[in-house]
C-alpha cells in the first residue's frame, strides 16, 4: 500500500483527553495546562516514506523526522530517550514508542497514530487503555 499524502500545513482544531495523556506521561500540572491552552500549527513534509512533522506553538517548536519501517531514537522533553518503530498500517502512520533501558522505570510504552480523512489530520495518542486525540485541519493555500 502506498503512503497517503500527509504533506501540508494544518491549523489546530481541538484536543480530546490530552491533559490526561500528558499526566500519564508524568508532565507537571503547569506544563499540562500550558500545552492544552495552546493552538499549535503543524507542518508536514513528505518525500516517499520519509516524513517530517513540525509542531509550532508559543511554548516551543518540536520536530520529528523518520522513515516508515526504520527504527530510530527520539529524545523527549525531559531528555529521556525512546526507541520508535514507525509503520504504515491501513493508510495510517503508526509510531510505537518503547522506553530505552535506562528510563524504562519512568517512561511508559505508547502508540501515536496519524491519519488523514479529507483535510483533517487526527493524531491519536495511546498509553495502555488511555486514548487522547489532537485534531488538525489542512490550511488551504
Amino acid at each position: 500500500m502506498s503512503t497517503p499524502n500527509f504533506a501540508g500545513k494544518y491549523s489546530f482544531v481541538k484536543n480530546e483527553n490530552f491533559d490526561a495523556f500528558l499526566e500519564a506521561n508524568g508532565a507537571p500540572w503547569i506544563a499540562r495546562k500550558m500545552a492544552c491552552a495552546t493552538s499549535p500549527e503543524l507542518e508536514v513534509t513528505q518525500e516517499g516514506d520519509k516524513m517530517t512533522f513540525k509542531l509550532v506553538s508559543m511554548m516551543q517548536t518540536r520536530e520529528i523526522s523518520f522513515t516508515i519501517g526504520e527504527e530510530y531514537e527520539e529524545k523527549q522533553h525531559d531528555d529521556t530517550v525512546t526507541k520508535v518503530k514507525p509503520e504504515m498500517k491501513d493508510g495510517k502512520i503508526v509510531l510505537h514508542y518503547s522506553p530505552s533501558e535506562e528510563c524504562k522505570d519512568r517512561v511508559k510504552p505508547q502508540t501515536h497514530t496519524r491519519e488523514i480523512d479529507g483535510d483533517t489530520l487526527t493524531l491519536t495518542l495511546e498509553i495502555g487503555d488511555l486514548v487522547a486525540k489532537r485534531i488538525f485541519q489542512r490550511v488551504k493555500e
